[in-house]
């Protein structure tokens, strides 16, 4: 659904077309927070990643100017390009495990470090494939969201719910609440898992 899509759908919960700006605003920021429930695996985006012109074990990269919207590491697989196929995983983890029991810094993993992803691999490569959770895009000519499309009332409750809280209604607020953690219930229940049990 398109951003004026879902503003239709708010102004017709609070009565108030006037609102346009706050009505917009308090969509994107339900946006947000809709897919900030968990991690859902229709959040993850998988990009094949040229790190440099040659090999090298080591590497550090600005993760935002890849990948604006990026939110959390998923995984992270060399990729060989004389075969043209993905090799091994690299290990995610803390910045604090980056040292071993014996105090010698660990090969084959990554970590994130502010805005940058630091790789320290056990064989030299210049191509990954890179796979993260991403944030939906939320401005005014690129709105996009899978929930928004498939779990749409997640995010119009919650907006009419902000939009009447700015507003002090307070009663209508509360009872939007309500309507808004069913609709999360719902998304997480349908939606964390791929495979129908």
């Amino acid at each position: 659904m398109t951003l004026d899509e879902m503003a239709d759908k708010v102004y017709a919960l609070t009565g108030r077309p006037d609102k346009i700006a706050a009505t917009k605003e308090a969509i994107k920021a339900a946006t947000l927070k809709a897919h900030k429930t968990d991690f859902y695996s229709s959040d993850i985006v998988e990009v094949l990643i040229t790190l440099g012109a040659s090999n090298a074990y080591v590497w550090s990269f600005d993760v935002i100017s890849y990948i604006s919207n990026f939110r959390s590491l998923k995984y992270i697989r060399r990729y060989d390009d004389v075969n043209a196929k993905p090799a091994n995983f690299i290990d995610i983890i803390t910045p604090e495990e980056v040292l071993d029991t014996y105090g010698n810094t660990r090969a084959n993993v990554a970590y994130r470090a502010g805005r940058n992803i630091e790789i320290k691999s056990y064989t030299a490569f210049k191509q990954m494939l890179f796979a993260c959770y991403v944030f939906p895009i939320v401005t005014d000519g690129g709105y996009s969201s899978w929930i928004a499309d498939q779990y749409t009332y997640a995010i119009v409750y919650e907006a009419a719910r902000i939009l009447f809280k700015t507003i002090g209604h307070d009663d209508q607020a509360s009872q939007y609440e309500k309507l808004v953690m069913e609709e999360y219930s719902s998304l997480q229940t349908s939606a964390l898992t791929d495979i129908a049990i």
